[in-house]
């Protein structure tokens, strides 16, 4: 509702009008920022300008600022989310000097009736928003405030000349509740951005491990081919060897022989490297006159694979 403006000493009204009524003397001072009503009889006479007059002693003068005066007007109300807010609205007007008749005769609290006018237009827009809507709304609803008043006040001698929504203050509750609700969502967001930058983290060590993985594959394929073709050329110099070591005696080795004067070479060298380890052990029968035998399972062994 509209609060009468003693109760809210923040919100003084400024004086509109000065009246006097039974001048003590033959003459009427009207100040530059006034204008006056003059009366004589009970009948009117005129408007009297600023300046000095000669009047009857029996006439009245009704004196009006024509200062721009400041209404300030408290509404309380709801928005559609059933929440009660108070709404501050400053109303700026002055008298038009060729309707000053009705400004001074036709009204006889001009403030009570601008509030009634403010209170009407705030009560039939506030309760369709919401409470974020209204704080959204503020320059929609001050337009309308002040379309309505000056289609209203210019018939009794005002003219608006500005309408302001000074603050809309909802209830101390539904402000904390209002910023709990501001504060979960920013710490919200945070949370979603450091997720977010965590995630970008991980992925980027992913692609770099990856990247280290292909590049350690890559190098112990290499190092396993060029180990592969050292041992084949290894065993190929070996075989060369053994037949340049038998080419001087009369007989020369066949091709079985070489192949197992090599097996029994790999096999020697086996065993070397298993005796070399410093934690495994393997326990297996070996003895001179059983290579033969060794020769002849491996060579079997191979022919079955290759069979």
């Amino acid at each position: 509702t509209a609060q009468a403006n003693l109760d809210f000493p923040q919100f003084q009204q400024t004086p509109l009008a000065t009246q006097a009524s039974g001048m003590g003397g033959c003459f009427a001072i009207v100040a530059p920022d006034e204008i006056a009503g003059h009366e004589l009889l009970g009948k009117f006479r005129g408007i009297l300008e600023p300046g000095f007059h000669w009047i009857a002693p029996w006439a009245i003068v009704h004196k009006r600022s024509m200062r721009i005066t400041d209404n300030r007007v408290l509404i309380e109300t709801k928005t559609i989310d059933n929440v009660f807010v108070h709404i501050k609205i400053s109303v700026q007007q002055m008298i038009f000097k060729d309707k000053a008749y009705e400004a001074i005769y036709r009204l006889s609290n001009p403030h009570m009736q601008i509030d009634s006018y403010v209170a009407d237009v705030v009560r039939g827009h506030v309760p369709t928003m919401t409470l974020d809507r209204l704080f959204e709304a503020k320059q929609e609803i001050a337009d309308e405030v002040k379309e309505r008043l000056t289609a209203a006040m210019q018939e009794y001698g005002f003219q608006i000349i500005q309408v302001l929504v000074v603050d809309i203050e909802p209830d101390q509750r539904v402000k904390r509740a209002m910023n709990e609700i501001n504060e979960s969502r920013r710490l919200r967001m945070a949370a979603e951005e450091k997720a977010e930058a965590d995630k970008l983290v991980m992925v980027k060590q992913a692609e770099a491990k990856k990247d280290i993985v292909i590049m350690q594959a890559e190098a112990e394929a290499e190092s396993k081919f060029f180990q592969g073709k050292g041992i084949a050329e290894a065993r190929q110099a070996i075989v060369e060897g053994m037949k340049e070591t038998i080419s001087g005696h009369d007989r020369q080795l066949s091709a079985v022989e070489v192949k197992n004067l090599l097996l029994v070479s790999q096999y020697m060298d086996t065993m070397e490297k298993l005796s070399q380890g410093a934690t495994s052990r393997i326990v297996m029968p070996h003895s001179l006159a059983g290579l033969a035998d060794v020769q002849e399972q491996i060579r079997k062994g191979l022919g079955g694979v290759t069979s």
